[in-house]
């Protein structure tokens, strides 16, 4: 099998010529964040251009990865192949930045289907995800064995005098909107393959029924004003409140500040799920790129293998990986719960209209919190925002 890809890509090598571009043709240049680990990623690019003679670059680029990406791919510069979560690549590929990918079949089956829904909008795949990002609830096991499956068991906890129940980031939508989707809430639905950018849902009466049971959490103190994410992580390393709710990327900061940490599920809502937004971590393909093959030759065959996860994610976690033999390998209870957790969740919509649906939906939060208004005014005023009415 190696011979017949070493063969291949020589024959891709062989009638390449030298363009003018920020990609080179027969080269791979290759663009990462800095919340991923870019010595080990340059470790199994390394094994690649050793085996296959072809030369690749890790870059690390902060910050602000996607808007540096979306300039430079506009005037057909930029990476090959740029990692982001997938919620950008709705807006990437419409503007024309992307080219779609072709995933082999055998390739495609072991990865995760609801990873691949992720990726996948308008009857087209648009990048090979790498890791599912799912929130849940993060508890510290020394302060309680059990955390509660429901919000309205909070007010009956018994915990050490002065640990608060529980914090999060509660205005910023992505950590909060579960709560409103419990009940039939959504940002956009997706009917046939495509966002409708034209309806939200997020003042439906599912929706307005979780803004208020998170309402009642304020009113009743079991959540203290003020909170953001830094003021909840710091409380949590502390050891001053029992539970979080947070992502795969809080737990190693928790476990170096000596925390015995679990995951779980986010409570219900009126005991219904609180699904959460999954992010897909993936790899897409500029459309100025001319070496589309050999980049789907480094992502099947070299980084989103067994062996080249395993060597990415030795120093830092890449979270759950979306391919189902690499995440088994693992053996990890906090991985395992938060895969459970995503098999609930709602990928997180890729459309244009999200960037409305984040910035109508904060202030509403915020005045939901603070009791400016009521659950079902603020949600109606960020669903006028949403759709521009």
């Amino acid at each position: 099998m190696k011979i017949l890809r070493t063969t291949l890509v020589a024959a891709m090598l062989a009638t390449t010529s030298t363009a003018a571009m920020a990609a080179v043709e027969g080269e791979l240049l290759i663009w990462i964040g800095a919340d991923k680990d870019i010595k080990q990623l340059q470790a199994v690019a390394a094994r690649f251009t050793e085996e296959l003679g072809v030369p690749t670059k890790v870059e690390l680029v902060d910050p602000e990865l996607p808007d540096k990406f979306q300039r430079a791919a506009s005037t057909g510069d930029g990476p090959d192949l740029v990692m982001w979560a997938h919620d950008r690549f709705g807006e990437w590929a419409a503007s024309g930045l992307l080219q779609p990918v072709e995933p082999t079949s055998e390739f495609k089956a072991g990865v995760l289907p609801t990873a691949w829904d992720a990726v996948s909008f308008n009857g087209k795949v648009w990048g090979y995800p790498i890791a599912i990002e799912a929130i849940g609830l993060v508890y510290n096991k020394d302060l309680i064995s059990e955390p509660p499956k429901d919000f309205s068991e909070f007010a009956h906890l018994e915990l050490p005098e002065g640990v608060k129940p529980i914090l999060w980031d509660y205005t910023n939508t992505y950590f909060t909107m579960p709560m409103l989707m419990a009940n039939g809430g959504y940002s956009f639905k997706k009917v046939d393959g495509v966002y409708n950018g034209k309806e939200t849902g997020v003042n439906n009466q599912g929706a307005i029924e979780g803004a208020e049971v998170l309402a009642k959490l304020f009113a009743d103190g079991i959540i203290p004003d003020g909170v953001d994410y830094g003021v909840m992580d710091a409380a949590m390393a502390r050891g001053e409140v029992a539970m979080v709710i947070n992502g795969p990327w809080s737990w190693k900061a928790y476990e170096e500040a000596g925390l015995n940490i679990g995951v779980a599920p986010i409570p219900q809502v009126n005991g219904n799920v609180s699904p959460p937004f999954i992010g897909v971590y993936s790899v897409a393909l500029n459309s100025a790129s001319p070496n589309a093959d050999l980049a789907s030759e480094f992502i099947e065959n070299y980084m989103l293998t067994d062996e080249g996860l395993a060597v990415w994610n030795k120093n830092r976690a890449l979270g759950a990986l979306a391919d189902i033999s690499a995440s088994e390998a693992l053996h990890s209870d906090k991985i395992s719960a938060t895969l459970k957790n995503a098999s609930t969740g709602v990928p997180m919509p890729s459309n244009p209209e999200m960037g409305a649906f984040w910035a109508a939906m904060a202030p509403a939060l915020s005045n939901i919190t603070t009791g400016k208004q009521t659950p079902e005014e603020a949600l109606k005023d960020a669903a006028s925002r949403i759709l521009g009415e």
